[in-house]
């Protein structure tokens, strides 16, 4: 028996956040004409920006027309002496309190809402790095691949210009210990978990720089977090002074919306039915969907997890329509069981009722009240109810149209064989 209950987390609870801000069109003061100020990719210039939406995007705007996001955070790295080694980085961005001694910016804004503006500018999430084990080769390791992006960093220096560089000026590499390149991001999307909590979230990081599955964005190449092989390090000959802050300008590359790696999900509930990325989708519809996807991403893929109280037959069902709609690369995985299975039969009842006044009989030897449990698995079972109560009244309806369906057939043909 198990107090979890699973409760999914859909994908539009954090597209509705970020669709507040999507009539939000924004841009950044004029960055200074001195040689460290540079213009976007598209050489674009600023435009007067508008004013930041209230609540939970007080601290990110959304650019629809300039294609960006733009996120308020501060410096993190304080400035030593120069004999001292350079901070290690393992991320350009956290979540404030997190990991505050190895990453260059933090910020308010939660991972996911970056997440959902991303959505917002029509970027679908890639695939993390990972390694992959060919028939009897050595492990491969796969770069992350997706959206790319550019991320810039603007700022206002002592003598009140306003500044603008890529965010790579302010990175070295450990082993030539020059400025890092220019690079582009990838936007990889992290996860969810079972328990339907945003995975970036619960660790708090939003761009990684050595391959972080759990963050948002990442990297395009293999980098690693082991302290031995780290590659990078602040610049902390042109940083500004801890806790300045700035706006972190991401931007989508042209072309990013059809990057040909990218990424859907599916979920399969213990009643069969299918949510694809977070919205309810009818089976008939699943293949002009996943076609429509395919016509801007090529190379895409699959997560499919599936409940571990559904039937074989609703996964079969799915994969078979992925795989007719041209969808080749697919994964299935089924979720941890987050509640009790419910029992099947009369002795399956019985037999529970007994395990629970066993429980309740021993309360005292037990470190949490099984009060608890209990009362858990009472609402868990008045969830089922409602499943099966909705179910009924689905099968009902549909039993009264085919039975409707069926008395018009019968009496065309009755009509037929009296003429």
């Amino acid at each position: 028996m198990t107090r979890a209950i699973y409760n999914p987390r859909l994908w539009r609870s954090i597209i509705s956040i970020a669709v507040t801000a999507a009539i939000v069109c924004i841009s950044l003061p004029a960055a200074s004409s001195e040689p460290a100020t540079r213009r976007g990719s598209d050489g674009a210039s600023s435009k007067p920006a508008a004013t930041a939406p209230a609540g939970p995007l007080k601290n990110l705007k959304i650019d629809l027309k300039g294609k960006r996001v733009i996120i308020d955070a501060k410096v993190t790295p304080r400035k030593g002496k120069p004999e001292q080694p350079p901070m290690m980085l393992e991320f350009l961005m956290c979540k404030t309190g997190v990991k505050e001694h190895e990453t260059l910016l933090t910020t308010d804004v939660p991972p996911s809402s970056l997440h959902a503006a991303l959505l917002v500018l029509g970027l679908a999430p890639g695939r993390p790095a990972q390694w992959i084990t060919p028939a009897g080769k050595k492990p491969v390791f796969v770069s992350p691949a997706g959206a790319a992006l550019n991320i810039s960093v603007q700022w206002t220096d002592k003598s009140g210009k306003v500044r603008q560089v890529p965010v790579t000026d302010w990175m070295i590499e450990i082993a030539s210990k020059k400025k890092l390149p220019k690079t582009r991001w990838i936007f990889v999307g992290s996860d969810f978990l079972d328990d339907g909590r945003y995975w970036a979230d619960l660790e708090g990081l939003h761009i990684s720089v050595t391959n972080f599955a759990a963050a948002v964005i990442d990297v395009p190449f293999q980098s690693t977090s082991k302290d031995a092989f780290r590659e990078f390090a602040v610049n902390m000959s042109v940083i500004p002074p801890r806790g300045t802050p700035v706006k972190l300008i991401i931007q989508a590359v042209k072309g990013a919306q059809n990057a040909p790696a990218a990424r859907i999900t599916f979920n399969v509930d213990a009643t069969g039915r299918i949510k694809l990325d977070g919205k309810a989708i009818a089976p008939e519809n699943i293949s002009r969907a996943v076609r429509h996807f395919l016509s801007r991403h090529a190379d895409a893929s699959a997560d499919v997890r599936i409940d571990p109280q559904a039937l074989v037959y609703d996964r079969e069902r799915l994969r078979e329509i992925l795989k007719q709609s041209g969808l080749t690369r697919i994964t299935f995985s089924t979720r941890e069981l987050r509640a009790e299975i419910l029992p099947r039969t009369p002795a399956d009842a019985e037999k529970a009722i007994k395990w629970w006044k066993g429980q309740f009989a021993r309360e005292d030897n037990l470190i949490i009240d099984p009060a608890e449990d209990a009362a858990a698995s009472l609402e868990h079972i008045k969830r089922r109810i409602k499943q099966a109560e909705a179910l009924s009244e689905l099968w009902a309806d549909y039993a009264a149209g085919l039975k409707k369906a069926l008395d018009e057939y019968k009496a065309q043909q009755k009509k037929k064989e009296s003429d």
